[in-house]
């Protein structure tokens, strides 16, 4: 027989298990749909890019089917000259950090040095 205090321990451990596992259905929710969302995002850049692989002139339709948003930041007046930082955030893959070529040389090393670490498959 299951003592009255015995049951209300279970219970409460029900209620916080039950919580903790709704809690965790609307996360994994929440992290699909933010998926599906990419998966979309990144159908619609491929598509894009796939039309305009032959692109001669940058035009507005161009532009706007390819960049997400643009940044432009405050002014740095620390040198000489003036500098105004801005970040490009490109559809689907947000604002790619171009290596510069230094890093490119270095990466290819380390590639050189152990192929088997970076393997791809497709």
């Amino acid at each position: 027989m299951l003592s009255d205090e015995r049951f209300a321990k279970m219970l409460q451990n029900y209620k916080k298990e039950q919580k903790a596992l709704t809690q965790e259905v609307a996360d994994s929710q929440q992290t699909l749909q933010e998926a599906n969302q990419k998966v979309t995002d990144l159908g619609l850049l491929l598509r894009t890019l796939r039309e305009m692989t032959d692109i001669t002139e940058l035009t507005p339709t161009l532009v706007n089917s390819l960049i997400e948003r643009i940044e432009v930041h405050n002014n740095d007046k620390s040198s000489d000259h003036c500098y105004v930082k801005v970040d490009i955030y490109f559809t689907a893959v947000g604002m790619i950090d171009i290596p510069t070529e230094q890093e490119i040389l270095a990466m290819m090393e380390k590639i050189r040095e152990n192929p088997q670490n970076f393997r791809f498959v497709a």
